[in-house]
């Protein structure tokens, strides 16, 4: 990779960049992470006013991301009742920063019982993240264990997305995305 752009260390230019407006990721880019990244980081704030991040499996469905929890035993669920803003991060595992690539969405999170979305989101999480299930028969054997009473999605309205390349910022863009091994998860989907 020796005919690759070398970095440029700006620091004025760092310092004073808007990386949505003036860096944003290849539309192609774009899709790929947001289709198929593995995990995105969740934020909301809890009861006590503390932002709280999880990482999070997630889909997408009709360009909005879904991610599934349990209602009972986990807070984020009834602080996203409370208080529904959240904002979701994606990122690549882009180890040099040529490759890193980002997108933030922000927006209000809708909580769902629906039956026909629940089925919809979680085959699909069993499609993304089970991939060593080779048969529809295992497959089915684990919708049980994903599919459970006391689930619900959490779907993301988004407000605002904003996306950025790193290695744009630095004039040292790669094309492409840069999964590694997570990429080797979910690229056949």
């Amino acid at each position: 990779m020796s005919d690759a752009p070398k970095p440029k260390f700006d620091p004025v230019k760092l310092e004073q960049l808007n990386v949505a407006k003036d860096y944003p990721m290849e539309p192609d880019e774009y899709e790929k992470l947001f289709h198929h990244n593995c995990y995105c980081e969740m934020a909301h704030v809890n009861a006590k006013g503390f932002p709280i991040v999880t990482p999070m499996f997630y889909v997408v469905i009709d360009d909005i991301l879904h991610m599934s929890s349990i209602k009972k035993y986990r807070h984020k669920v009834h602080h996203l009742e409370q208080n529904p803003k959240i904002s979701v991060s994606i990122h690549n595992d882009g180890a040099n920063v040529r490759h890193q690539k980002a997108i933030l969405i922000i927006g209000k999170a809708e909580i769902s019982d629906d039956e026909d979305l629940m089925v919809k989101v979680h085959w699909d999480i069993i499609y993304k993240y089970f991939s060593d299930l080779k048969t529809q028969e295992e497959r089915e054997a684990v919708f049980p264990a994903i599919h459970t009473p006391l689930r619900t999605i959490i779907k993301v309205i988004p407000d605002k997305i904003i996306n950025w390349d790193f290695g744009k910022m630095l004039e040292a863009h790669d094309p492409g995305v840069w999964f590694g091994e997570a990429y080797d998860m979910v690229k056949d989907l």
